[in-house]
């Protein structure tokens, strides 16, 4: 589409008749779909004052730093989440969990000797179980039992009820409200009655000695008592818990799954990493920080696969919203799709190309850095980077260190695209490859 009508795309909105009698009046088009590598930083600066679209009402009543429209309560909240998600204390105390899961996540992949995997579905029960630790204090265990928890396909088909609808969300309070019955409307709010119950459970066995990110939120419920209505308290604390599973297991299982899938096509590329890790412990967590190559090959993938293709929305504030020359009116919904923008040519030399090097021996292979931000950036970049980057390197560095991977015979490769969906997070196609013993002990 910006290749036709270039950076700046007016659409008009969907389901017209529908809105309130005021938008009737005025019907053209009010969302504006920016293609400029400058985008995220532009909305990220401080003094920008677009605000969050309605999408971020989607679990009213309950909230969270990740739901929400309030500037003063998202500032608020996240300093609770960065010290639970990212501080040095926190990473200390989950690392050794995410070690013991990595070699988990080899032994799953060793138990299925050299036939096919589906690897989308095995990165789907590791970041799952890393999200129980992380969270709850608790593995669930998928990657032992070799079977899906069904709140991650309740999961998936409440998050597709919302993909399609995500710039009307009236439709999806709509349905919450009348159509109960609806199947999507049901795995939604299974998903929600499913992190609630787990809360109360962890409430109740306390955290037998592993901290979470729970404890924070538990501490933080008990510290408002008296301040806040018990109903409001019970709001943040679901909210919160809710918006951590969601937001840290689903997009990283899509993450995890394209590194496999690039690391296949690309075998010379999964040498490289190989090489990489001859001479040190693939649990080393900061040696793996340093490693050029690895964190090459991973931000190469978060750039083309990003696990939030588009979403983000912002509705432009009283003064409207300068980029460039080009001024967007006050009250214009703002989208920057960050598929499309991650491959710009004006930003990236070979945009579609996965080219690992441009991110440390190959720099003028970026010409505008501004265009890559998978985290986002400023006060909403995600707080769970650090450990979404430190379950990245070890998943990666356990199981190149033990193996050599490639696509399964007669899988299309064309599969993972071709079935991907953007719903709220990227929801990959299957991905098959063998995982071949590199016998180097």
């Amino acid at each position: 589409m910006h290749r036709k009508y270039g950076k700046f795309v007016r659409t008009g909105k969907a389901f017209m008749q529908f809105y309130p009698i005021d938008i009737l009046r005025n019907p053209g088009p009010n969302e504006i779909s920016i293609f400029h590598p400058g985008a995220f930083e532009i909305l990220a600066d401080a003094k920008n004052t677009a605000r969050r679209d309605e999408f971020y009402d989607v679990l009213r009543p309950r909230f969270s730093v990740v739901f929400t429209r309030d500037k003063g309560e998202h500032k608020a909240l996240r300093a609770l989440w960065a010290q639970g998600f990212s501080s040095k204390s926190a990473m200390d105390e989950y690392m050794p969990r995410l070690i013991s899961l990595s070699q988990g996540l080899r032994d799953c992949i060793d138990s299925f000797g050299e036939q096919p995997i589906n690897v989308t579905d095995v990165m789907t029960w590791f970041s799952f179980d890393v999200m129980g630790e992380v969270i709850l204090g608790r593995d669930f265990g998928m990657m032992e039992s070799h079977a899906e928890n069904p709140i991650m396909t309740q999961q998936r088909r409440g998050l597709a009820l919302l993909g399609p609808i995500i710039d009307v969300q009236w439709i999806v309070h709509l349905a919450f409200n009348f159509f109960p019955f609806v199947r999507q409307v049901q795995d939604f709010i299974k998903m929600c009655l499913f992190c609630e119950h787990e809360v109360s459970e962890r409430m109740t066995r306390g955290t037998n000695g592993k901290p979470d990110l729970a404890s924070r939120f538990i501490e933080e419920y008990e510290a408002s008592k008296g301040i806040e209505t018990e109903t409001k308290r019970l709001q943040l604390l679901n909210g919160n818990i809710i918006s951590a599973i969601v937001a840290g297991s689903d997009t990283n299982r899509g993450a995890m799954t394209a590194i496999w899938w690039y690391l296949s096509k690309y075998p010379n590329e999964a040498i490289k990493i190989q090489k990489e890790l001859a001479d040190i412990e693939a649990h080393d967590a900061k040696r793996l920080a340093k490693l050029p190559h690895l964190n090459g090959a991973i931000n190469e993938v978060l750039r083309l696969a990003p696990p939030a293709m588009t979403g983000n929305n912002r509705i432009s504030g009283p003064e409207g919203l300068w980029v460039d020359d080009v001024l967007i009116p006050a009250e214009v919904k703002v989208t920057t799709p960050r598929y499309v923008i991650q491959r710009l040519e004006c930003a990236f030399v070979h945009a579609a190309d996965f080219i690992p090097e441009r991110w440390y021996s190959r720099p003028e292979l970026i010409l505008d850095k501004r265009a890559f931000a998978p985290f986002s950036l400023g006060a909403h970049q995600c707080v769970g980077k650090n450990l979404a980057m430190a379950e990245l390197r070890l998943s990666i560095a356990v199981l190149l260190q033990q193996y050599d991977v490639a696509f399964a015979p007669d899988y299309d490769p064309d599969t993972m695209w071709r079935d991907m969906k953007d719903q709220v997070t990227a929801q990959p196609g299957r991905v098959l490859c063998t995982f071949k013993s590199r016998n180097t002990n």
